[in-house]
């Protein structure tokens, strides 16, 4: 059995024959979504039909959204469910290509880019069905009161945008913190919504022949904006524990007082055109005008091979006159051509002002033709864009979301990715927030009283209003321990001290394992692709592939037909059980009392206080403590 499937961002889940010709029917695809604790897991369940007379060897293709780390892949091989396991690259394509020689049943998921993977399987069978199910496990975006879970399916690719049988979704949600609606934007009409119990919740929809066309988006609103730290541990056994700490900032992000200098810059390139992409763009651009202070000034700049500005002479103030030009321009604008983005950003960075704040707002899908050179990019930015910050937002699923992050991240600014189903209106407003208060810079995170490790990010980058940001680590011990969060806001050093608890068993939260060997795989492999590969950080991210059965350029996933040629092969069935502990641990959170406290958000888990500077709710803490330091 010799099976291709791509896992892609530029596709919704098709399964097409690997020599060509129209996708097979989708008989059927059920996703299920559960959310606790910060982070999604979502599981697709896919039936295709090959009604052709001959078995086939297929190609699965699959998207995966940001930050998403590929936790399982399963195939049903005669009735029976059987879960990859994650090897060395080179191992698991020895191991494949030795048992397809003797025409039998195996599966190959690799990693071919940092969105696309490959997985290789063959027959599916001649007029017969093949089931598919994926799993992957992604923080949840929490913006200033705001939850919201993407599960992406707008495609370049029209020929499988329908099930032939039902599509479904089922979500579950937990909450601490009440919430004043749980909605979708996307799907308005088709989601019916119920809170089961004191923060639980379920959102469902169910379309017969349902259309697969758009992205599924769910917001949920809570009753009041959270702010704060949430630790979330994982710990099982007597090995070292693992922890997530999600940090949100608030209202303590004044309002600066500074009028700002825009310069918009818009993608007008033929990508843009798809999916309703350049339409979005244009809604968050509209908004942005129409929401500037008189004293503000601005430019509009688009591009694609070639780049024009709206005003000749530089920015200028927002008048209403100026405005309207701006509304003209941009009704004006069509996709078409390549994209050229190292001139657009030249001219970009030649609209600054040395008497104002600088903000350029990109929006783009990343796409450039010009060159892949992020390092080329961030010179680009140091040497001309002085006091520029940059506001990245990727449009729709197929962003080159690494370049749009360097972008930012080089200039202490900010990026967001923005589904074309989404409420542009909702997300122009937190974007316009970010811009306008100030911002927590130079953050440093120490954690004493227990041995923390191998913390993610390394390097804290800047905290805007509303922002979450995830950090991940290991951690020694058990016990009370003193964390101190420091940073500067409005060039004045501030720092908070709180007292939390790191358990020595905690079973709920296995997800946690798997999303920071993720992140601490992905920092390594940015650290290759700059500083190209040496045996150590290769070793590393092998490693972390093959012990928490991920994906990664050096590992792969294999699924072999029966636990038989697992052992005959001496491969150890690690995923299978930490998929079965998953699992359960899920299970168990479903069916327990609700019994929490009050605690920050991203969705869920344990109790926390909140604090000062920027208002942290220190999870799992004791006491309150407030500090502020002066220069």
């Amino acid at each position: 059995m010799a099976f291709v499937v791509a896992l892609a961002q530029d596709t919704s889940g098709t399964l097409i024959p690997a020599g060509g010709g129209p996708p097979m029917e989708i008989e059927s695809q059920e996703v299920r979504v559960r959310i606790n604790n910060g982070i999604a897991v979502t599981t697709i369940t896919q039936v295709f039909r090959n009604n052709r007379p001959q078995a086939l060897e297929a190609v699965y293709a699959f998207p995966v959204p940001h930050e998403a780390s590929v936790s399982n892949f399963s195939m049903w091989i005669s009735g029976k469910e059987v879960v990859g396991e994650v090897l060395e690259k080179k191992e698991a394509r020895r191991i494949y290509e030795s048992i397809t020689a003797q025409r039998r049943d195996p599966g190959l998921l690799e990693q071919v880019s940092y969105k696309l993977f490959e997985v290789r399987v063959f027959p599916v069978p001649a007029n017969g069905t093949q089931k598919i199910q994926i799993a992957y496990y992604q923080p949840v975006q929490y913006d200033t009161g705001f939850g919201q879970y993407v599960y992406p399916l707008e495609a370049k690719t029209r020929e499988a945008s329908r099930v032939r049988g039902s599509f479904k979704v089922d979500v579950d949600l937990i909450s601490d913190l009440p919430l004043k609606s749980v909605s979708s934007p996307s799907h308005a009409r088709d989601l019916a919504v119920k809170e089961t119990s004191p923060g639980r919740w379920r959102a469902s929809m169910e379309t017969p022949r349902g259309a697969i066309d758009r992205d599924f988006v769910l917001v949920y609103e809570q009753e009041r904006e959270t702010t704060g730290l949430r630790l979330v541990p994982s710990r099982i056994g007597g090995d070292d524990g693992h922890f997530l700490l999600l940090l949100t900032a608030g209202k303590e992000l004044e309002k600066a007082a500074a009028a700002v200098n825009y310069t918009l810059l818009l993608d007008v390139s033929g990508s843009m055109g798809d999916q309703r992409k350049l339409d979005h763009a244009l809604r968050m651009i509209d908004e942005l005008v129409r929401g500037m202070d008189a004293r503000d000034r601005f430019n509009v700049l688009t591009f694609n091979i070639a780049t024009e500005a709206l005003f000749a002479d530089g920015p200028s103030l927002a008048t209403e006159e100026n405005r309207k030009k701006a509304f003209d321009f941009l009704r004006g604008q069509r996709a078409r051509g390549g994209t050229d983005l190292i001139p657009a950003l030249e001219a970009a960075a030649g609209q600054r002002r040395d008497d104002m704040a600088n903000v350029l707002v990109l929006l783009s899908d990343g796409n450039a033709t010009d060159t892949d050179d992020h390092a080329r990019f961030r010179r680009l930015l140091d040497g001309k864009g002085g006091s520029v910050r940059v506001f990245s937002i990727g449009i729709g699923n197929e962003v080159n979301r690494p370049l749009l992050t360097a972008l930012a991240q080089a200039t202490g600014g900010y990026s967001d990715f923005v589904s074309s189903s989404d409420d542009a209106d909702r997300k122009t407003r937190l974007l316009k927030s970010k811009i306008l208060h100030q911002v927590a810079e130079k953050l440093e995170l120490k954690i004493a009283g227990v041995r923390t490790y191998d913390v993610v990010p390394e390097r804290l980058p800047n905290l805007f209003r509303g922002q979450q940001l995830a950090v991940y680590g290991r951690y020694q011990g058990k016990g009370p321990a003193k964390l101190t969060v420091s940073g500067m806001i409005g060039g004045v050093p501030r720092s908070i001290d709180a007292d939390i608890e790191f358990p020595g068993e905690e079973r709920d939260n296995p997800e946690v394992r798997r999303m920071w060997a993720w992140k601490r795989s992905d920092a390594l492999m940015n650290e290759i692709r700059a500083e190209g590969e040496s045996a150590s950080k290769v070793r590393a991210v092998t490693a972390l592939g093959t012990e928490y059965s991920i994906v990664t350029p050096y590992t792969s996933f294999l699924v072999l037909e029966n636990d038989q040629q697992y052992r005959q092969f001496g491969i150890e069935q690690r995923n299978a059980r930490q998929i079965a502990e998953d699992r359960a641990a899920q299970d168990r959170r479903a069916a327990e009392p609700f019994a929490r406290t009050t605690s920050s958000g991203g969705g869920g888990g344990g109790g926390s206080v909140e604090l000062g500077f920027l208002a942290l709710v220190g999870a799992l803490a004791g006491v309150r403590a407030w500090r502020k330091r002066a220069a």
